[in-house]
């Protein structure tokens, strides 16, 4: 992912762990945090959302992003 969501329309438009066998990937699930997570592949992070830009983001992530500004 190039950049992270910062309104729920642009978090919809987004696919994790598009690879070789899943060219797809997986769809944004909205009950959950909009972060992008590596383990062997990206995933989407399974912390429930409610904090950081437009409530997309868990308390950990929306932090992160927050001191990266």
């Amino acid at each position: 992912m190039i950049g992270y969501p910062k309104t729920k329309e642009q978090a919809m438009k987004i696919r994790y762990g598009q690879w070789a066998g899943n060219m797809g990937g997986n769809k944004y699930k909205p009950e959950y945090c909009a972060y992008e997570v590596w383990q062997y592949y990206s995933r989407q992070c399974s912390r429930k959302n409610g904090y950081g830009s437009d409530g997309l983001y868990c308390k950990q992530h929306a932090k992160i992003l927050e001191d990266t500004k």
